[in-house]
């Protein structure tokens, strides 16, 4: 679901949908045009049409007379002559002038043969009587009542076969005229445009969703690359800046902004630093002396029983105290990058087999029992000195939250390529929402609510053992529940 709350996603999804609105509402533009536009031409050609047939016509249409009583015949003697011949139906009933007015017929019936469009032409006397039909009616009649008189009026209707045609038509004195054309073709050709355009329209737009995606993914390429490098600086190498680009656009003045803020922030972090650094030496003197002094005055034998648990009091929190400050110094040594180590081979085994046989002295005192598991032989690369830090501050942890009579394991194992060692106990365990949270510098579990009396702690043992793990390339993880004990897990790489 990430993908689809992407900016490079909803730049592409908008520009398709933006492109889909526009191609739907182009094509109908243009389908809706287009069809206007050939109907519209159309009516013109239909127009001219009449204009011209009733200009060649209305000169010699008073010598085109019927006779009534010979209709039926000569209607039928012209349309076997028409079939025979090839030649239009025409109806003439005047004798004396057949030849002039079948003359006239013939050169309308040539402008019709060499008209390249489908045109129907159809010719009635005043009295509605056939004067002259178009070969391509093939032998049906148009009608249609309401005719103009002296101007031509265009309409659709249905033709021949029930088709829909295009009419114009007109009267004057002598005749009335017709003049069609089918809209089939007409149709065939908007449907033509109207499927073409479902055919091409998903095509543009799967065309414009690869497209939008990778120009969005071209223009986006620069954020991924100050989103990885953001991620890399930390409080470690705030030297570091996002990389600048060279076109001064919006990115580029952001990018800007945020080294200016990665500069002061660097500024800050070295202040408090070296505040820490400074403030943590200067503490160690005094404490140091006051250590000693108490402990003179803890030789004297003339003290009373309360002065002597009073000093036996304030010594054992001058204790915590330089054990807060040691600490302090190593964590702001370990930021500052001024904290070297050691590395060189150690036979881890036998490293834990000697904290084991240090561990068990400590927690005598607490009737707490200490046993080893499955010691395998596993060779590191470590710093022994941070090591026995890291692991000590763990038993340490696990035998303060352990009440007496209670079980802290060590279990040793080779376990997809890495040394794990699994510090386990059956205490009272850590909330839920605290194990996320305890690797964090000052962070204390709050023991309000237990049993057990609070057994002090800086809360920077844990943040040591996190900082001294990872500088070995490895991790650490606890996994704990309230009332059955903690278990911490370290991992660290084999040589």
């Amino acid at each position: 679901m990430t993908i689809l709350h992407s900016i490079r996603t909803k730049l592409s999804l908008w520009y398709a949908a933006i492109l889909c609105v526009t191609l739907i509402g182009s094509g109908a533009i243009a389908y809706f045009v287009s069809r206007s536009t050939l109907l519209d031409n159309l009516d013109g050609s239909l127009k001219n049409e009449v204009t011209w047939v009733n200009a060649f016509i209305e000169p010699k249409a008073k010598k085109v007379k019927l006779k009534r009583a010979a209709l039926q015949e000569l209607q039928e003697l012209k349309r076997t002559a028409a079939q025979q011949e090839e030649q239009p139906e025409v109806i003439d009933t005047s004798a004396g002038k057949r030849s002039e007015v079948d003359e006239m017929w013939s050169q309308i019936y040539q402008h019709t043969l060499l008209s390249p469009r489908r045109h129907y032409i159809q010719i009635l006397d005043r009295n509605g009587d056939l004067l002259y039909r178009s070969q391509s009616l093939r032998g049906h009649t148009i009608n249609y009542s309401e005719i103009p008189y002296q101007w031509i009026n265009v309409v659709s209707t249905k033709g021949p076969d029930d088709q829909k045609i295009r009419l114009a038509l007109t009267q004057n004195d002598y005749v009335k005229i017709f003049v069609a054309y089918p809209l089939e073709p007409i149709y065939e050709l908007t449907d033509s445009i109207f499927y073409n355009f479902l055919f091409i329209t998903p095509l543009a737009l799967l065309i414009s969703v690869i497209g939008g995606w990778f120009l969005a993914h071209k223009s986006l390429k620069p954020v991924d690359e100050l989103t990885k490098t953001a991620k890399e600086i930390t409080a470690q190498n705030l030297s570091r800046r996002l990389p600048t680009l060279r076109v001064n656009d919006e990115l580029s003045r952001l990018t800007e902004q945020f080294n200016d803020m990665i500069s002061r922030l660097q500024a800050s972090f070295t202040q408090i630093q070296q505040f820490s650094a400074d403030a943590s030496h200067e503490l160690r003197t005094p404490l140091t002396i006051m250590r000693g002094e108490i402990e003179v005055a803890l030789r004297n034998q003339r003290l009373s029983k309360d002065s002597r648990e009073l000093l036996n009091s304030i010594n054992d929190e001058l204790i915590r105290l330089s054990s807060i400050v040691e600490s302090l110094m190593i964590l702001v040594k370990s930021d500052t990058g001024r904290l070297v180590f050691n590395m060189q081979p150690i036979a881890l085994n036998e490293f834990i087999e000697q904290l084991f046989e240090e561990t068990k002295v400590l927690a005598e005192f607490k009737k707490i029992k200490v046993k080893l598991e499955r010691s395998q032989p596993i060779r590191i690369n470590g710093d022994a000195v941070r090591l026995k830090q890291l692991f000590l501050n763990l038993i340490d942890n696990a035998l303060k939250y352990t009440p007496p009579r209670g079980q802290v394991t060590l279990t040793l194992m080779k376990k997809e390529g890495d040394a794990v060692l699994a510090v386990k106990d059956n205490g009272i365990g850590i909330p839920r929402k605290d194990q996320t949270k305890i690797f964090e510098r000052f962070y204390r579990v709050d023991r309000s609510e237990d049993s057990i009396e609070d057994v002090g702690g800086s809360g920077l043992g844990l943040s040591i053992a996190k900082w001294i793990t990872e500088a070995h390339h490895g991790s650490i993880e606890v996994k704990s529940r309230e009332g059955r004990g903690s278990t911490f897990i370290v991992r660290l790489p084999i040589l």
